[in-house]
């Protein structure tokens, strides 16, 4: 069954069924009540009862046992869903192997494959994670160990310091640049209960061990399945060493119904007679055949090469061949192990059998990073130096060879597998060719990051942002490419190309490192390019750091000032929304300069500005018919997340004046209902946030803090720092309205720590006048003073539209001064005016013992 990112499958995403009635029906199969499943998922029973009203009708089930049923069955079928690879060729042998493995899992929380290059540990560990849907042998499911699915983090193509988000999103958590990243993992992995494949740990073994140490230490149900050349080296670890195939003993008998029986023997008939249909492992061949499997050590992957060979030569041959090959090479690599002499070998000798077009495609193959698809193969690769013969005769060649791999039944997409990527890598590197094949790869991705950019806009967004998601480390590689040259320009072509990418997908930590890492190669020059990638980065840095967006925007700014109209409407707009947090008085200026700029030609630029004045905007009226003039635009182009966020800035646009009426409430639907139709998590995590606040308007408190408990796990997990102090801000203002003065506290100091990161001035004020007023309760008057200056601040340096509608409370301000006296409340207040809300936090409560009650 094939399954969308996030883990639901096709037919729940057919019908409408969202991330969180997944996890409620996941709930109902496991036969749990309504009041257990609201305590599993941290909501209120009326929830549960509305999301399995909601399934019965989407899935047409009649009754709550029908819907268990349901679920239970997509359940048993999905367990691999999105997280494994579909196999291309049946397991043999392993039948041992993995009953073991199995058995172990099931007493043990990690247990790591370890083995050499070629062994299987891969294949043996997906078949394994596949085999927990099916029944045991007393009828039940294995699947039930592991409700929260299979999930799988391939290590393959990842660098050391991106392994944490590799784990993030096979736990479907995205990185968030400045946030706790590992905390983040530990939450989610304490209630995930699934089982976590960590494919290819071996060259980056200390992070991956470190990651894999700090989930398992939260506790629950996880349990994690790791492949490697290597044990991880974490207490508690099984580690499994995988075997060779079993072979035939040297002195055994060599007949075919001798050797037959052989793992290794099967294994090379099998792929024998898929190379070469009507091969028989007869009398008169089994000789030769026993022997290639003895001299390749019973490695899958060794067999799998020897057995294509058969197109060409016959099993005492291959024999032949092979003796020759291994002599040379080993005596060239004495210290090199055993099976890792053979298994290159195996590849030398492969290669070594390939006509010349042949070995030059294979060695360019290598600067792929990750699978690919043949328009790639024909940019990077192609040209006349191939033996005369072009890429779309050469490729299928090496696939019948099995140098080359395709990706999935019917995708289109190639690859090479890791050690025969690496191998390729290492010819082109010795060929001379590599600067000229990257130079190529390099420019085909940025024409299609460039591409996918534009259709980002339109009503097929979806898709692309699919195929982005698929070709991200040919992107990123191509960028590598860029910055490890010298090329600035195409450096920031790429980053402009790819910052909606990576932030409607939440991949803000990697936008960071990479425009960093863009910014460091030189001083960038006063071109069109260059100045739409700073504005683009301005967005991705804004998140994260204000004033570094802040300035990036002017530098862009100085170098558009001679150029065209287009390029200086950029920079302007970038000052006007980096301008929000560092000086609010250019914001309405710089956004409106832009959109004089952009006029009619470029009207998709037009609402994006109109967008961010909704926001900024301190008219109310005008705000709102701004944001109704984008939100009709995106509509009509089909860029449905867009159009959501629109939608949403004239919700929270309306709600911070104290409108709640139904328009408002029909704007959040419309928000919520395109975000699902596009896919965007966050967009729709986004609406429920505005729910409760229209709720919390209402009067309906026990309904707002409801939903802000049941968004902000998502919140957390996307990194939305802004939306996570929103509802930390209201949870925290319902407990201290229940009278819990301590939760009320670590809700509320939670908050300011999130939004001062993140910047929105109206709710810092109001949460660190919500913590003052905590204080005060407590009876710690110096502290909850200190808090009062540093709001102060605060609302003082903020724009008029990001000011909180209510006034300070003057009632605590006299009640503080009652308590304290006006001359130790002023030199209080005096010292929170100098500090940032951070520094407050650092600095209270105050070594003050609470004052007793007269």
């Amino acid at each position: 069954m094939r399954h969308h990112e996030g883990g639901l499958p096709d037919r729940l995403a057919r019908a409408g069924v969202t991330v969180r009635e997944a996890e409620v029906l996941w709930a109902v199969a496991e036969r749990l009540r309504n009041r257990e499943i609201a305590g599993r998922l941290h909501v209120s029973v009326r929830t549960v009862e509305s999301h399995i009203a909601a399934l019965l009708r989407k899935l047409d089930a009649p009754d709550r046992a029908a819907l268990a049923e349901t679920g239970a069955r997509l359940r048993r079928s999905a367990r691999a869903g999105s997280a494994l690879p579909a196999p291309l060729t049946n397991l043999v042998g392993r039948a041992e192997e993995t009953s073991e493995l199995l058995a172990l899992l099931g007493s043990h929380r990690l247990v790591t494959l370890i083995g050499p290059g070629g062994v299987g540990k891969t294949r043996l560990a997906l078949h394994v994670a596949e085999s927990t849907g099916a029944e045991s042998t007393e009828g039940t499911a294995l699947a039930d160990r592991f409700p929260g699915g299979v999930r799988m983090a391939d290590l393959a193509p990842v660098e050391p310091e991106s392994v944490g988000d590799t784990f993030a999103r096979a736990l479907g958590v995205v990185p968030e640049p400045g946030w706790p990243l590992r905390d983040i993992m530990r939450e989610v992995a304490a209630v995930s209960g699934c089982l976590l494949l960590a494919d290819n740990c071996e060259h980056v073994v200390v992070e991956a061990a470190e990651i894999v140490a700090d989930l398992l230490g939260a506790g629950g149900a996880l349990r994690v399945l790791a492949t490697s050349r290597e044990p991880l080296g974490i207490p508690g670890e099984v580690a499994y060493q995988v075997p060779a195939l079993p072979l035939p003993a040297p002195d055994a008998s060599e007949r075919a119904e001798s050797i037959a029986h052989y793992d290794a023997v099967r294994l090379f008939v099998d792929r024998a007679a898929a190379a070469s249909p009507g091969f028989a492992l007869t009398d008169a061949v089994a000789p030769a055949v026993a022997a290639l499997c003895r001299r390749l050590d019973g490695l899958p992957l060794a067999i799998e090469l020897a057995a294509s060979r058969l197109r060409t030569f016959g099993p005492v041959e291959l024999v032949e061949h092979l003796d020759r090959r291994f002599e040379l090479l080993s005596a060239g690599a004495r210290t090199a192990p055993p099976r890792h002499r053979a298994l290159r070998s195996t590849i030398d000798w492969s290669y070594r059998l390939l006509d010349d077009g042949e070995r030059a495609l294979f060695e360019r193959l290598g600067v792929f990073p990750a699978d690919f698809d043949l328009a790639a193969i024909e940019s990077a690769c192609g040209g006349e130096d191939l033996g005369g013969e072009g890429v779309i005769t050469l490729l299928p060649r090496l696939v019948d060879k099995s140098l080359v791999s395709t990706a999935g039944r019917g995708t289109g997409r190639y690859r090479l597998l890791e050690t025969i990527r690496a191998y390729a890598a290492q010819r082109l590197a010795g060929s001379g060719g590599e600067p000229a094949t990257r130079g190529r790869h390099a420019a085909h991705y940025l024409a299609f990051a460039e591409q996918a950019a534009e259709r980002l806009r339109t009503s097929e967004q979806r898709a692309w942002l699919d195929r982005m998601t698929t070709e991200q480390p040919n992107l990123h590689a191509a960028l590598a490419h860029a910055i490890s040259t010298g090329d600035v320009e195409s450096a920031w072509r790429m980053i402009a190309a790819l910052q909606r990418f990576w932030d409607v997908t939440g991949r803000r930590r990697d936008a960071h490192r990479w425009v960093r890492q863009a910014l460091a190669v030189a001083e960038p020059p006063a071109t069109p390019a260059v100045v739409a990638g700073l504005t683009e980065a301005c967005l991705i840095l804004d998140s994260r750091d204000a004033r570094a967006a802040f300035d990036l925007a002017r530098k862009a700014a100085s170098l558009a000032a001679g150029l065209d109209g287009l390029t200086r409407a950029r920079a302007a707009r970038a000052v006007g929304t980096s301008a929000t947090w560092i000086r609010p008085e250019l914001v309405a200026p710089a956004l409106r300069e832009a959109l004089a700029g952009f006029g009619d030609e470029h009207p998709w630029d037009s609402a994006l500005t109109m967008q961010e004045l909704a926001i900024t905007t301190a008219d109310l009226d005008r705000a709102l018919q701004w944001g109704r003039d984008s939100a009709a635009f995106f509509r009509r182009a089909g860029d449905q997340i867009c159009a959501a966020n629109a939608l949403y800035v004239m919700a929270q646009r309306a709600m911070s004046a104290g409108v709640a009426d139904d328009e408002v409430q029909e704007w959040l639907g419309e928000s919520h209902a395109l975000a699902e139709a596009a896919g965007s998590e966050a967009d729709m995590a986004h609406a429920v946030v505005g729910f409760a606040q229209l709720a919390w308007l209402r009067g309906d408190h026990d309904r707002a803090a409801e939903l802000m408990t049941e968004c902000l796990p998502t919140l957390r997990r996307l990194g939305d720092r802004r939306c996570t102090g929103r509802a930390l801000h209201m949870l925290g203002q319902r407990a201290y309205e229940r009278q819990e003065p301590a939760r009320a506290e670590e809700l509320l100091r939670a908050s300011v720590e999130a939004i001062a990161l993140a910047g929105q001035s109206f709710v810092l004020v109001s949460a660190i006048e919500a913590l003052a007023a905590v204080y005060a309760a407590q009876r710690r008057p110096r502290s909850a003073a200190v808090l009062l200056g540093t709001a102060h601040s605060v609302r003082e340096a903020a724009g008029a539209h990001m000011r909180p509608r209510r006034p300070p409370d003057q009632e605590l301000r006299h009640a503080l001064v009652r308590v304290l006296g006006a001359g130790p409340f002023d030199s209080a207040h005096t010292r929170g005016e100098r500090l940032s809300p951070a520094a407050a936090l650092r600095l209270v409560p105050l070594d003050e013992p609470p004052l007793l009650t007269p």
